[in-house]
C-alpha cells in the first residue's frame, strides 16, 4: 500500500521519524508579536528559539489552524501524485478547527485529485480518511507513529480504522507546565479560566511545575504540582516505568520537550526508564516539541504520550 499519513504540526514526532517515514505536515500558523514564525520540525532551529528570548510571558502569541486551501494544496501537490492512500490525523477538534477544515475541504479535494491523477495516467483510485485524535502533542504523535507501524506491516484501511478508533481512546498525554506565568498569559488570551496573577507569580518564583492529564476528547485534568522541572518530569518517568511493568497497549512511550531533548537524559529517572523499556521491549522516543505545540506551554515544557493497560492509574 502506497500511503501517506497527514498530520498537523502540533503532533509531537521526532524529526528523524518525520524525515524517514511517509509523514506529511499541515502547517499551523504561529505569530509572535505580529511576526509569522517558521513552522518547522528542524530541531536546531527550534532549540535556538527555546533557548532565546522569542517566547516569553509578555509575548503576544496567536496560532491558527491549516486553512482548507492549505490542506487542499498539500494533498494535491505532495500526496496525490505519489501515494494511493492519505490517512489524516489531527489534533483534538476540541481545541482546533483543523479536523473540521479537513472535512470541509475533502469533497473539493477528491474532484481535484481525480482530474490530477487522470492527467498523470494513474489508474489506481485515491482514497482519504480522517481521524480526530482526541489528544495533542506527545499523545497525538504516539497515535501517528503507531498508525505508521500498522500500515507499514500491511494492515488494510478497514482494520486500520478499527484499531485506531480504539487506540485513541486509550492514549493519555501528560504535559508539564514549565512556566506558570507564561501559561497563565496564554490561557487568558484564549479565554480559559486559570490561576490568579499573584498565584502564578509566586508559583514561578518558587519553581512550581504542574502536571496535567489529557484524556480522549481533550478532557483536561490537573493532577498535581511538583517543585522543579526535573522533579516533575522524573515523577512522570517513574509513573511510566510502573505502567511499562504492568503492560502497554502500544510498545512506545513518546516524549516531547520544548528544549534540547538530550537534557532529558540528565533527569533522575531517565536511566531507569530506559532500563525498564529495554527489559519489556518498549521503545522510548524523544524529540523537540514543535512551535505550534509549545505556543501554549512555552519553552521548557514537556509532554509524554502513553497508552497504558491500567487506565485508572495516574501519577500521584
Amino acid at each position: 500500500m502506497k500511503y501517506a499519513i497527514i498530520i498537523d504540526s502540533i503532533a509531537g514526532i521526532p524529526n528523524s521519524i518525520l524525515e524517514s517515514r511517509p509523514f506529511k505536515v499541515m502547517p499551523v500558523t504561529v505569530e509572535v508579536n505580529g511576526k509569522v514564525m517558521p513552522d518547522t520540525f528542524d530541531e536546531k532551529t527550534l532549540i535556538n528559539i527555546y533557548q532565546g528570548k522569542t517566547l516569553t510571558a509578555h509575548s503576544e502569541i496567536k496560532s491558527s489552524p491549516p486553512s482548507e486551501e492549505a490542506i487542499s494544496n498539500l494533498i494535491t501537490r505532495e500526496v496525490a501524485p505519489f501515494y494511493d492512500y492519505a490517512f489524516c490525523q489531527t489534533v483534538s477538534k476540541q481545541v482546533s478547527a483543523t479536523y473540521d477544515n479537513f472535512q470541509r475541504s475533502s469533497e473539493g479535494i477528491a474532484a481535484k485529485v481525480r482530474a490530477l491523477r487522470s492527467r498523470l495516467g494513474i489508474d489506481h483510485p485515491f482514497r482519504m480518511s480522517s481521524l480526530n485524535s482526541g489528544t495533542t502533542i506527545a499523545g497525538q504523535g504516539l497515535a501517528a507513529i503507531y498508525a505508521d507501524m500498522l500500515l507499514s506491516k500491511g494492515t488494510d484501511a478497514g482494520q486500520y480504522t478499527k484499531t485506531m478508533n480504539k487506540l485513541i481512546r486509550l492514549i493519555q498525554c501528560y504535559p508539564v507546565v514549565a512556566d506558570l506565568m507564561y501559561t497563565r498569559e496564554r490561557s487568558m488570551e484564549r479565554g480559559i479560566k486559570t490561576v490568579s496573577l499573584p498565584a502564578a507569580f509566586i508559583g514561578k518564583t518558587v519553581g512550581l511545575n504542574p502536571i496535567v492529564k489529557i484524556s480522549y476528547d481533550h478532557q483536561v485534568e490537573p493532577l498535581l504540582t511538583k517543585r522543579g522541572l526535573d522533579t516533575a518530569v522524573s515523577h512522570l518517568m517513574k509513573y511510566a516505568i510502573e505502567r511499562i511493568e504492568e503492560g502497554l497497549y502500544v510498545p512506545l512511550i513518546n516524549l516531547s520537550y520544548a528544549g534540547d531533548p538530550s537534557e532529558l537524559e540528565q533527569f533522575d529517572e531517565y536511566d531507569n526508564l530506559v532500563v525498564a523499556a529495554r527489559k519489556h521491549n518498549v521503545k522510548i522516543l524523544k524529540g523537540v516539541m514543535s512551535l505550534a505545540a509549545s505556543a501554549f506551554y512555552g519553552p521548557g515544557a514537556f509532554a509524554m504520550g502513553i497508552a497504558p493497560k491500567n487506565q485508572k492509574a495516574v501519577p500521584k
